[in-house]
């Protein structure tokens, strides 16, 4: 079963405490952020617009970066959909960083070596699946959830059915996309 994320960029303050989570968990070398709150500005001045986004690997159902590598170090999970290194075979030559769309791959300055966010499943220390991630334990305001993807896309409907309630966002269409017959629900 696809594990993954889901985000509320309504719901996030931009702590940062899903990052410090997230290095602290997997102890994370100063440099490589497997987990990073960036800020998305558009429009111009007087309309202007902005959310907070935290971004992680996506755990992609078809990753591109496991694709790219020439060397076979990253693998995915049959059982459960993690996008896992294997920092024995990595070589460091970065194809995977440039076909992720997300730019989660990251290269150490010490080793030299691809790390990214590997869903808490740092070997010795993995959480099981059915707790949070680091990165949602901590966050203050519940912006990040994380489960079998049945289950998030779920969560995300009934987040979206409530902020598109009548009256609640005037001008805004009144559908919801299902992504549920997607992932299995």
């Amino acid at each position: 079963m696809q594990h993954g994320f889901y985000f509320d960029h309504q719901r996030c303050v931009k702590c940062h405490a899903c990052e410090i989570a997230c290095k602290t968990w997997n102890e994370v070398e100063v440099g490589p952020r497997w987990r990073e709150v960036v800020k998305l500005e558009s429009g111009i001045f007087p309309n202007v617009q902005a959310m907070n986004v935290s971004m992680a690997c996506m755990h992609c159902g078809d990753a591109p970066c496991q694709k790219a590598c020439p060397v076979s170090a990253i693998s995915k999970s049959a059982a459960n959909g993690v996008v896992k290194v294997d920092p024995n075979k990595c070589i460091g030559c970065g194809f995977c960083t440039w076909a992720c769309p997300f730019n989660a791959p990251q290269l150490t300055a010490t080793t030299g070596k691809m790390e990214k966010c590997n869903f808490c499943q740092t070997p010795g220390m993995e959480r099981p699946l059915d707790m949070p991630r680091a990165c949602e334990e901590v966050c203050p305001t519940g912006a990040i959830r994380s489960g079998p993807l049945t289950t998030v896309t779920s969560q995300g409907r009934e987040r979206a059915a409530a902020r598109l309630a009548p009256g609640a966002m005037q001008g805004f269409p009144a559908v919801v996309v299902d992504g549920a017959r997607q992932f299995g629900g």
